[in-house]
């Protein structure tokens, strides 16, 4: 059996867009240890949508970071909420903790809701739906070109 080139590519582009993201179980772990009634969208660590290794650049992000939080490590993320309680770090200076504003619903770094996520692979972008669909068109087309020969 031959392995088309373009498979080959198509794949690593599928699994390698849902490896650049952020920790897909930190919302959920957030969730979980708080405890909150939804998960925090990753716009609570990363801007602008852009998620990933060394992208943490919101204040509360760099707060976490600075209490040993380690990408895709669900133990330093607790370690490092339970120091922002013991520090009763406010990000955003409006008199209100970050774990409380948390808890309030609002965005530790400014004062907007925050909004409920499904965690940081599926927060709205599409990328994960646009590879599959890029896999999907490729295997069709090496379907096509197999019957015509």
């Amino acid at each position: 059996m031959r392995l088309y080139p373009a498979v080959t590519t198509a794949a690593l582009l599928f699994f390698g867009a849902s490896a650049a993201h952020a920790s897909s179980t930190f919302p959920a772990a957030i969730q979980a240890h708080v405890p909150l009634t939804y998960a925090p969208q990753c716009s609570i660590c990363h801007m602008n949508g852009v998620t990933g290794y060394g992208t943490v650049t919101t204040a509360f992000g760099v707060a976490m970071k600075a209490r040993g939080l380690v990408a895709g490590d669900v133990t330093s993320l607790n370690t490092a909420l339970d120091k922002m309680v013991t520090d009763k770090v406010d990000s955003n200076g409006d008199g209100t903790t970050d774990i409380d504003a948390l808890k309030a619903g609002q965005d530790p770094n400014g004062t907007a809701t925050v909004q409920a996520g499904y965690g940081c692979n599926a927060s709205g972008s599409g990328e994960g739906s646009l590879a599959a669909l890029a896999v999907a068109g490729v295997l069709v087309l090496l379907g096509r070109r197999r019957r015509a020969t």
